[in-house]
């Protein structure tokens, strides 16, 4: 049996190194936005095919197993939207900016909504809820241009924060648990009389 672990944070030189590049690439990627989206469309489309390949390869392998059947019609499925992805990288960049266009308007309303339930943290939630609300109305109301920025924006960003987290705090890294310690507290003997 694996003996647990916990995560420690810890920097080494690597990790300043890796964040240092991260935030290169970050910067790299907000230069070029457009070409960035197109390509990181591209990725999503062949990721998503050699899923679906790789799902319905297991159905047919393991066809005896009743729950597996289903996996060839859910990787079929897959792999014709990776192969519409990798096919017209234009129209997936359209359709995944309307997707998350949608998805940070109703998830800025649900966090607007929460806020006024009873021990939340009212402050908090409104804020992040408007400006979530307020990105996703920019998305929507900008769309189809949209697309030629969004995604590209929020990769490049997300690489520059990654990267600073990165360089300044360094990585989760597992440490074994030491399974040998006692953590009873030694019970006290009576003092003796004199």
């Amino acid at each position: 049996m694996d003996e647990p672990t916990l995560l420690e944070r810890r920097r080494t030189g690597w990790d300043i190194v890796l964040g240092f590049l991260s935030v290169i690439a970050g910067g790299i990627a907000l230069g070029h936005v457009a070409l960035v989206g197109a390509i990181s469309v591209l990725f999503l489309g062949w990721m998503i095919l050699l899923g679906g390949v790789v799902l319905a390869v297991n159905a047919i392998v393991g066809w005896k197993d009743p729950g597996r059947r289903w996996d060839l019609a859910f990787g079929g499925l897959l792999f014709l939207l990776g192969f519409g992805f990798v096919r017209n990288p234009g129209v997936g960049l359209l359709t995944l900016t309307l997707l998350a266009g949608s998805l940070l308007l109703v998830g800025g309303i649900v966090r607007i909504v929460a806020a006024f339930q009873p021990g939340a943290p009212r402050g908090l939630l409104l804020f992040s809820g408007g400006v979530t609300l307020l990105l996703g109305l920019l998305v929507l109301n900008q769309w189809p241009v949209s697309a030629l920025w969004f995604l590209g924006t929020i990769l490049g960003i997300e690489l520059i924060l990654d990267g600073i987290t990165t360089a300044l705090s360094g990585r989760l890294r597992p440490v074994p648990v030491d399974t040998q310690v006692d953590t009873q507290v030694p019970e006290r003997e009576p003092p003796v009389p004199a």
